[in-house]
Formats: structure tokens, sequence, C-alpha cells
């Protein structure tokens, strides 16, 4: 974990720096807490959340919601490829997060997955920072589940995206047992 922090703050710095914002992120101290993870080796794949995490805290600038997001970082900034795509896709769904970004070489991944399974979610394919950067700090005004705002993620800046139908399931089971359970309160009462 302690390499991936020190990959993503050189990260950070190159893509502060071009941007001209840098000022003195290096000379800035910055703490990043990361609980203890499952196994020993999760620190890589959370590259792409600590460059973000440490963007938002070195700019001010907070981070799109909805959004969940994983993958390891290079030196250079590229988003290269994880393991487990299922589970954690499996862990978006269980928080009701539709949004995610994953690297672009785990698109094969998501294709052998079931369709039914896909349901609900918008994956976004990246290939380094600069379009995770896109992705997680988008304009005040963007209407990030809008259509021209995914378009123009591609055009401009060549994120692929992947829109899977919507998922029924959590509308009329999940929210249905919300309305549910309300009733049986005020019954009660």
């Amino acid at each position: 974990m302690s390499e991936s922090v020190e990959v993503v703050k050189i990260a950070v710095f190159n893509l502060l720096h071009e941007q001209g914002r840098h000022k003195d992120f290096d000379k800035e101290a910055y703490h990043l807490h990361v609980p203890m993870g499952a196994t020993p080796k999760d620190g890589p794949s959370a590259g792409v959340s600590l460059f973000t995490a440490l963007v938002s805290s070195a700019t001010g600038q907070p981070v799109a919601q909805n959004l969940a997001m994983t993958g390891e970082i290079t030196t250079l900034g590229e988003v290269i490829t994880i393991g487990g795509v299922r589970e954690k896709l499996t862990a978006c769904k269980n928080h009701n997060i539709s949004r995610v970004i994953l690297p672009m070489s785990n698109r094969k991944h998501v294709k052998k997955l079931p369709d039914e399974f896909k349901k609900g979610f918008t994956i976004f394919y990246v290939k380094d920072i600069k379009q995770v950067y896109a992705v997680a700090f988008p304009d005040e005004a963007s209407n990030q589940d809008s259509v021209e705002f995914k378009e123009m993620l591609k055009e401009k800046h060549g994120i692929e995206y992947d829109q899977f139908e919507d998922d029924y399931f959590h509308k009329n089971v999940v929210e249905g047992e919300s309305i549910m359970k309300q009733n049986q309160i005020e019954e009660l009462f």
C-alpha cells in the first residue's frame, strides 16, 4: 500500500503541475488514512481511489457523487488492470452505486458478466489519470447521468463507457420494502 501511495503522490503532482495548479503541493503535508484491507495485496487496485482522494484534498474540489472506482496507477499515470471485477461491482450494487470507473483493460471482464448482473450500471473505462480526473471532477453544471455528459467525455477525453439498462429490481423490491416497512411502522401507532 505504501508503494501505491508514493506512486499516487507522483501522479497527483504531475497532473497538478500540468494544470498549473501545483503551487505548494510538494511542500504541503497530506495524510491518507487507509484502513487495513481484507488481503495484503489490496493496495494496487486502490491507486485510482487514492489519486482521486489526494487531488480532492489538494484542490478542495469534491469528487462526483454516486461514483466508485478501482485501478492501479503507474508512475507514468497509466491506469492498468485489476482483479476481482465481479466482486467489486457486486459491492457497488450492494451500496446502490451505479457509476463506476474501471481500467480500459478490464472491459473484457465486464463483457463476460451476465446481462442481468450488469443492469443499472454506467461503467467508464479509463486509460490514464487525466481520464479519471475528467470523470471524477466534472463541471458543477454537468448532469453526470445525461447522455450528453457521457458523449462529451467520449469526444473530448476519449473515455469509453457502457450504459446498461436500468435495474428495476432495486426500484421495485428494495424501495418497495422500505415503503412496506414504513407502512408496518405506521400500523403500530
